[in-house]
């Protein structure tokens, strides 16, 4: 017998029983799931189907279908309780054809038990057979994947400075030894330019208004112009220690 791990798993294995009318007929279905025999599982908006095979020349299809969850569910599930998207007896038809008599028969207890086994693992399979669209999720899924591609951007920034500047970059002493402390706040300072500069002459504000208009600063290296990547490099730096 399946044992759910999650919340969802076990309000789903309650579905099951309340399916079956709490009766004990999972036996025969519990040994078909067990030994693997149900397979080709696909889910889809409103329909999760099942290939059972239980020794017989022919494998039997089994879909289970659920209906439309209303407005309230829907609201519930972007608002996290994600196992109220789990239907409800009357809400769910299974479709089959089986030479046996017993309703539900062993095929459809099967594969019923396969699903619960799919939705406890991944609850995304939850979703997408209630079709709902859960957005707390995919925006949390966008962030995580936002925040990784910047951190690996300034990462490669400061790999391609090291690579290009060999030599250049200046190991420092453990903050356990050190005699000095500076603050976060004092390296900021000194990475940053003033946010005013006051020009007490006429021709250094001429000439400051000519470089920022018509000029490109460049930094040469070995015939490159590598200031891009110190702006890059002091941009991340800066990042680093306003987090930290």
């Amino acid at each position: 017998m399946i044992r759910p791990t999650s919340p969802v798993g076990e309000a789903m294995m309650q579905l099951l029983a309340a399916y079956t009318d709490y009766k004990d007929p999972l036996g025969p279905g519990v040994a078909i799931q067990r030994k693997g025999a149900v397979k080709d599982f696909f889910v889809e908006s409103g329909k999760a189907s099942f290939e059972v095979h239980d020794g017989r020349e022919r494998a039997f299809d089994v879909d289970i279908h659920v209906s439309p969850p209303s407005e309230n569910v829907r609201r519930a599930v972007h608002s996290g309780e994600i196992e109220s998207a789990v239907p409800k007896v009357g809400e769910i038809q299974i479709h089959h054809v089986c030479p046996e008599w017993a309703n539900p028969c062993r095929h459809e207890i099967a594969a019923f038990l396969q699903l619960v086994k799919e939705i406890d693992e991944d609850q995304n399979v939850l979703l997408k057979w209630r079709d709902i669209d859960n957005k707390k999720q995919e925006r949390e899924r966008n962030l995580k994947k936002d925040q990784s591609s910047t951190e690996s951007e300034k990462k490669a920034t400061i790999r391609t400075l090291r690579d290009n500047l060999p030599g250049r970059f200046v190991r420092m002493a453990d903050s356990k030894k050190s005699t000095q402390i500076i603050s976060n706040q004092d390296v900021i300072n000194f990475l940053s330019f003033p946010q005013q500069v006051e020009n007490n002459s006429e021709h250094e504000q001429i000439s400051q208004r000519h470089l920022q208009e018509n000029e490109k600063i460049q930094i040469d290296f070995d015939g490159f112009d590598i200031q891009p990547l110190i702006t890059d490099a002091l941009e991340t730096m800066s990042d680093f220690l306003l987090k930290n």
